[in-house]
């Protein structure tokens, strides 16, 4: 039997986290300026900690579509800030490494992005933000 009320809470919810993300993303794509997204950033960031990465480990990694990885790929090659070969194990995997403008460019958006993210969440406590990562764990779907 579905609970009515909560189901009307659930819907509630769904319409926060969709509204909250929207402007989350819009507003730290204008924090980053200088034509770089919140996309961008975090493949720089999986490339930074990862070197041999290729693109479909790196769109699981971060929950997107290896079409989407590709076109960002593609997009950070084409601003010279990672640069694309072939794996020496395995010359069928094309691996990704960043350039020394890749890793200036990923030092300078992560101090804006760290900037924005402590004035965003600065009327959380330390605890609040725990409880919202327990809370958000908990509803991880596990495969």
């Amino acid at each position: 039997m579905i609970d009515k009320d909560k189901l009307a809470l659930i819907t509630d919810l769904e319409g926060i986290f969709r509204t909250f993300i929207r402007g989350y993303r819009r507003d730290l794509n204008a924090r980053l300026g200088e034509g770089f997204t919140s996309s961008e950033l975090a493949f720089l960031g999986a490339i930074k900690e990862n070197i041999e990465q290729n693109v479909s480990k790196l769109a699981s990694g971060l929950n997107v579509s290896n079409s989407h990885a590709t076109s960002i790929m593609n997009r950070l090659v084409e601003k010279e800030l990672i640069t694309r070969t072939r794996s020496r194990q395995d010359r069928r995997v094309v691996v990704f490494e960043l350039t020394t403008q890749g890793k200036e460019v990923y030092s300078h958006l992560n101090e804006k992005r760290a900037q924005y993210m402590q004035e965003r969440f600065e009327k959380l406590s330390s605890s609040d933000i725990k409880e919202l990562i327990r809370i958000f764990h908990s509803l991880e779907q596990k495969k």
